[in-house]
């Protein structure tokens, strides 16, 4: 996964006008945007709740004060030190959570963040036999409710975000090598350190469950439409990306929760379906048969 960079679709979109207020005013600092989502709520935005990244913090805005461009549970932060990575949320009574973003700040504005608490996060760095970081590798993280995945960046370093907490199995792997390491998930980020790509004894396991997937056909001829790029949104959020293959098939390897899938090929409509899992155990089977435009 590294369900990496967000890209913010409807509600996020909306912040573009204006949201919650924040502090500090340095011109050479970073400005961000975002909005904070509980997980053990059916990633409700969470109101009046503080953010802090660095020494500049805010406070999200309340329902009594959102409107269509300052929406719940949104903030705005400027004055934020340049290269931060990592918010700490505190909502009144409750402790603490302190969860990693990416990528890390800029001078200027930034892309805006979706920030969840009460869900884990798996961070760590992947690296060859040598010690040098292995970019691009495949991290997955399994867990009980299902596999979530994403890749190495160029240093090496991986973030997994929206991890069930509990017992989990992280590997990577590059070409024939990989790497395994058991862990206990807690809300927040949880720190994997390095995972040492060594040659795979068994270079053909069991690939991941394939929880959501389908094929995109066009409604003229039924045929497969290729290389057409299917998105796996959550509240509106883009998770994860990919294109469909030769046969216009698609998969994703998520946990269970409530998704939506949309086809957006060139030269045809776009079409979004809801995909409930249940179970990763039962995964699901989303079809497009899609009208050229």
């Amino acid at each position: 996964m590294t369900r990496r960079n967000f890209l913010a679709l409807s509600a996020l979109a909306s912040l573009a006008a204006g949201c919650g207020g924040g502090g500090g005013n340095d011109n050479n600092a970073a400005q961000v945007k975002g909005i904070v989502y509980d997980s053990l709520q059916s990633d409700l935005p969470l109101e009046g709740v503080t953010v802090t990244i660095g020494t500049a913090s805010a406070v999200t805005t309340a329902r009594a004060q959102a409107s269509s461009t300052n929406l719940v549970g949104s903030f705005r932060i400027t004055g934020a030190v340049i290269g931060a990575s990592t918010a700490t949320i505190t909502v009144p009574g409750k402790p603490a959570q302190t969860v990693a973003f990416q990528p890390s700040l800029a001078a200027g504005t930034n892309p805006d963040l979706a920030l969840y608490i009460n869900i884990g996060q798996v961070r760590g760095r992947v690296l060859d036999e040598t010690g040098k970081p292995v970019k691009n590798a495949f991290v997955v993280v399994n867990t009980a409710q299902g596999s979530i995945s994403g890749f190495s960046n160029t240093d090496g370093t991986f973030l997994i975000d929206l991890v069930p907490d509990g017992p989990a199995e992280l590997s990577a792997g590059s070409g024939s090598k990989i790497a395994t390491k058991n862990l206990t998930v807690a809300f927040g980020i949880n720190e994997a350190g390095d995972l040492t790509l060594q040659v795979d004894p068994n270079p053909n396991p069991p690939a991941p469950l394939k929880t959501i997937s389908g094929k995109v056909t066009s409604a003229l001829d039924s045929s497969a439409i290729p290389n057409a790029p299917v998105f796996l949104l959550r509240d509106s959020i883009q998770l994860e990306t990919i294109n469909t293959d030769t046969a216009g098939n698609y998969f994703f390897i998520v946990p269970a929760g409530t998704y939506a899938v949309q086809a957006v090929p060139g030269g045809y409509v776009s079409e979004t379906k809801p995909a409930v899992l249940a179970n990763p155990n039962n995964p699901l089977t989303v079809n497009f048969n899609l009208t050229p435009r």
